[in-house]
């Protein structure tokens, strides 16, 4: 029943402030919802996260989480590496617990799954505070490989990580045998299958190269330490898409 009345609040958002906004922002969100396909309230947050994805403001991302394992069911995209990653913004961020479903706002801000108001107003808040000058340019050279060039400067002095997330692009359906989502087909979006760290940064033109396997994605983002803001983000698909139609 509580799981219904969270798809119904979220169902009751859909229509209404998620549009598009009216201004270009400097560049888009990453928005992280960490998640398990054995989590009773996941995929009602999964399918918001998908509807947030159409914004031109919001780079949409999930990461499962391993720790619902223990229930029965163990989630087929779940890596320890995506714990340690939500274990390092609960210390940065100062929230009490790690938990599902939980969205990351730009390394930033968090909100819980049954909180799409405040998810929402977060946005609209780093949004406007957002001051980074840093540039990425994302060239294509077939085969799943890329090269990305930066250039630019971090708002602060420590070194930024750079890292890319391959991901399975749209919705990826898994029928759950046991657990708290037995017998239920769960729809997860955007699912991170592999997250890698390129290098540090600190300031200035450099490049990095990556591949990506047939099927995946991958979002190139800059971040300012463990548990740190995102300072840029780039989204490889979209990339590919928009050099096919030229």
């Amino acid at each position: 029943m509580l799981s219904g009345f969270i798809s119904l609040i979220f169902a009751g958002l859909l229509a209404g402030p998620v549009d598009e906004p009216d201004t270009e922002p400097a560049r888009p969100v990453l928005i992280e919802l960490y998640t398990s396909q054995g989590c009773p309230l996941c995929p009602a947050a999964n399918e918001y996260l998908g509807h947030l994805d159409a914004r031109e403001d919001v780079v949409a991302l999930s990461f499962s989480v391993d720790y619902w394992d223990i229930y029965g069911w163990e989630d087929t995209y779940a890596r320890p590496e995506f714990v340690d990653r939500q274990r390092a913004f609960k210390q940065r961020l100062g929230f009490s617990r790690i938990y599902t479903p939980q969205f990351v706002i730009d390394g930033a801000l968090e909100a819980g799954g049954s909180q799409p108001d405040s998810l929402l107003s977060d946005i609209a808040t780093r949004r406007m505070t957002l001051t980074d000058t840093i540039e990425i340019n994302v060239n294509y050279h077939g085969g799943g490989n890329f090269t990305i060039d930066i250039d630019g400067h971090a708002p602060f002095d420590e070194a930024a990580t750079v890292y890319v997330a391959a991901y399975a692009p749209g919705w990826r359906s898994v029928d759950v045998s046991a657990g708290r989502n037995a017998g239920r087909d769960v729809r997860v979006y955007n699912p991170v299958t592999a997250l890698f760290e390129l290098g540090q940064w600190t300031s200035g033109a450099d490049s990095y190269g990556a591949a990506l396997p047939e099927s995946r994605a991958g979002v190139f983002f800059v971040q300012g330490g463990p548990g740190g803001p995102i300072y840029a983000v780039a989204d490889f698909r979209r990339t590919m898409d928009e050099a096919s139609d030229r």
